[in-house]
């Protein structure tokens, strides 16, 4: 194999292990395959809500961990509820705005615990 040849073949597997990466950080907490809500395929096709989607899931998850049963209790209701709020970002306007800023006002909730 040429010195060439193998220059573009790194450069390839450069950008499939690249674009790969992207994918897996741009993807949600979710299987998108399954999203049945209008926010759901939203969060689906939006890098940036996508990455709130998984910051705030890995959030829950470390502190689901890290808590009382009673706490994991509240936490799960509570959690219930706000996929509720976020689900009803569809009645707003701005539909993107209001699903971002739901995410962010609920990572900045679960980090002051």
């Amino acid at each position: 194999m040429t010195i060439e040849r193998r220059r573009v073949l790194a450069s390839v597997a450069a950008v499939l292990c690249l674009t790969s990466a992207q994918t897996w950080a741009a993807s949600p907490s979710f299987d998108c395959a399954k999203a049945s809500s209008e926010v759901e395929q939203l969060i689906c096709k939006d890098a940036e809500l996508a990455r709130l989607d998984r910051s705030l899931a890995e959030l829950y998850a470390t502190l689901l961990k890290n808590s009382s049963a009673n706490a994991q209790k509240s936490l799960k209701t509570e959690q219930r509820g706000w996929v509720k709020g976020r689900n009803d970002c569809w009645k707003s306007d701005d539909l993107r705005g209001c699903v971002a800023d739901e995410y962010r006002l609920r990572i900045s909730e679960l980090k002051d615990r």
